[in-house]
């Protein structure tokens, strides 16, 4: 492979390029985590609050789907401050190994190796929470929605035995009063 050669105007367009994809990464990675701790804090909070609004209590059915959506959300929650705390002990080790590698303690490959090593943990709990975090928003619809079809399936048979029985009950008024009508009849003749 041919060593390229760059001039020193060049090196450092390239350094300044390389300083600004890291600080934009950073800013990603920050609006990440809290994204993710908003959408999974509100989703729980929201389904806390606002769930016999939704499916009144004495009216639902599998209850346990929005129980572990609400499990997900909170492991989410729980799982992106970890990753938030591995990320601020990630960068005080890079901070060391930085050092180190001026001090010629370590090399800059093994320098770089570590900090792989450590990304590799932290993308995991990210990809995790990511997960949970759908999963979680996803038991919540599914919930949500069979109860919402069992509630206008069971006010739809409210609405039908309402009905049988005020036709019942009219029936039987009719009878009796078309007694009553023909017992007057008869009175007058």
């Amino acid at each position: 492979m041919e060593n390229l050669k760059y001039t020193a105007d060049q090196l450092k367009l390239l350094e300044d390029y390389r300083q600004s994809l890291l600080l934009h990464k950073n800013k990603s990675a920050d609006l990440f985590e809290k994204a993710i701790t908003f959408i999974s804090a509100g989703a729980l909070a929201l389904t806390l609050t606002f769930h016999d609004k939704i499916v009144p209590a004495e009216n639902a059915i599998y209850v346990i789907i929005i129980g572990i959506g609400w499990a997900f959300l909170t492991a989410t929650l729980f799982i992106n401050l970890i990753s938030h705390y591995q990320t601020s002990k990630s960068l005080d080790k890079t901070i060391v190994e930085v050092d180190d590698v001026i001090g010629n303690e370590i090399t800059y490959s093994r320098f770089l190796e570590k900090i792989e090593k450590r990304n590799i943990y932290i993308n995991a709990l990210n990809l995790i929470s990511i997960i949970l975090l759908g999963l979680g928003l996803l038991l919540i619809i599914i919930y949500t929605t069979i109860n919402l079809q069992y509630g206008k399936e069971k006010q739809s048979e409210n609405i039908i035995d309402i009905s049988k029985s005020r036709v019942k009950q009219s029936d039987s008024s009719n009878s009796i009063m078309a007694k009553d009508t023909a017992s007057i009849i008869e009175l007058k003749q």
